[in-house]
């Protein structure tokens, strides 16, 4: 009689393992299946990145060609334009001093004579005088 209830609690177990058996049987091909795309999903997502990577390091690469390729044209450009300067320095150096001083005191002397005469023939012009008499004068500018 004692061994009647632990028949009974194995009698339980058995049904408990048996439903979980029928459980796993036809649950596990199904999960096993899902891990396994998983799997090859985690594999051809490692492969993107690792394609995803080597294009970046490309392009890293590439750009940093571009930025020196860049900053030795600038060099290059920045020595050009210095020897440029330079020579055009050198050249106005040598350039002999030429006085505009004698230029610029003809200039006024024939602008003071002119002002002059409009002043003259002005007051002719005012006062009444002659107005004929203007072409006597002759004024070169």
């Amino acid at each position: 009689m004692s061994a009647v209830p632990a028949l009974y609690a194995m009698s339980r177990t058995a049904i408990a393992v048996a439903k979980l058996a029928d459980t796993a049987h036809e649950e596990l091909p199904s999960t096993m299946a899902a891990i396994r795309r998983s799997g090859m999903e985690i594999s051809d997502l490692t492969l993107e990145l690792s394609d995803l990577s080597q294009e970046i390091s490309d392009g890293v690469n590439k750009s940093a060609q571009a930025v020196q390729a860049a900053e030795a044209g600038v060099k290059q450009i920045g020595s050009l334009a210095r020897q440029k300067t330079m020579s055009m320095i050198e050249e106005r150096a040598n350039l002999p001093v030429i006085s505009i001083q004698p230029v610029v005191a003809d200039v006024a002397k024939k602008t003071s004579r002119a002002v002059g005469h409009a002043g003259k023939t002005f007051m002719n012009m005012i006062s009444g005088g002659d107005s004929t008499s203007l072409g006597d004068e002759r004024i070169d500018i």
